[in-house]
């Protein structure tokens, strides 16, 4: 069975583990991930694949690495954090998951292919997992003559990203003529905030009426080429 099932779960566990039970009832985010994302065009100035790298807190690293074998210089197995890296992208792909990731264009959702070049990568130094999986789209397209539109968030509100570091976004081999455009999500008011955060730990999905407030959530990295 894989070991992260999907990410809202395994963050529930992790709640679990390491919170009193009378604060477990209102605490999310759950986990939180400093991302980072390239989107990737090919030879023909067509977005080809979005690459990512989610570098998981610390204490959502030390919960995935129990069980591990350890290497002998202390580190952990390749085998063993490829096999890691290998369930969670599969675990990603399942319907309500849909890797956090959408890419729209022009009023349409484009579907993604078979993922590729997953990867957990372990710093020693800061006790930190990086997950880094790469999304093929099904057809390259050209984001010419309007914009195209990535969107990273989880409506499960159990994960929290941030593309906070330098270079965190990039274009890998787009036209020169091609920009993209960071929007950060829209603050939450303190009385939003406070209902997501009273979302029951086992919940799956948000109540209904909240499900539509965690879109605001959302990273939108926006590209045009002229």
């Amino acid at each position: 069975m894989p070991r992260f099932l999907t990410p809202g779960r395994i963050a529930a566990l992790l709640l679990a583990l390491t919170m009193p039970a009378a604060e477990q009832a209102a605490a999310h985010p759950h986990m939180w991930i400093d991302a980072r994302a390239w989107l990737v065009f090919d030879g023909d100035g067509r977005l080809a694949a979005l690459r990512q790298a989610w570098r998981f807190d610390e204490m959502s690293s030390a919960y995935s690495l129990q069980g591990l074998p350890r290497s002998a210089d202390g580190g952990y197995a390749p085998k063993a954090l490829q096999s890691m890296a290998d369930d969670w992208v599969a675990a990603l792909g399942e319907p309500q998951s849909h890797y956090f990731t959408w890419l729209r264009y022009r009023g349409r959702s484009l579907e993604f292919g078979t993922p590729a070049h997953a990867s957990v990568q372990w710093d020693k130094t800061a006790a930190r997992v990086t997950l880094v999986f790469e999304l093929p789209l099904q057809t390259p397209v050209a984001p010419a003559g309007a914009e195209m539109q990535m969107e990273v968030f989880d409506p499960t509100y159990f994960v929290a990203y941030a593309f906070d570091a330098p270079g965190a976004i990039e274009l890998d081999g787009a036209p020169r003529a091609c920009r993209s455009d960071y929007r950060p999500p829209q603050p939450l008011d303190p009385a939003t905030a406070l209902r997501l955060a009273a979302i029951p730990a086992d919940a799956e999905i948000p109540p209904g009426e909240l499900s539509a407030l965690t879109q605001k959530l959302s990273h939108r990295i926006g590209v045009r080429c002229p």
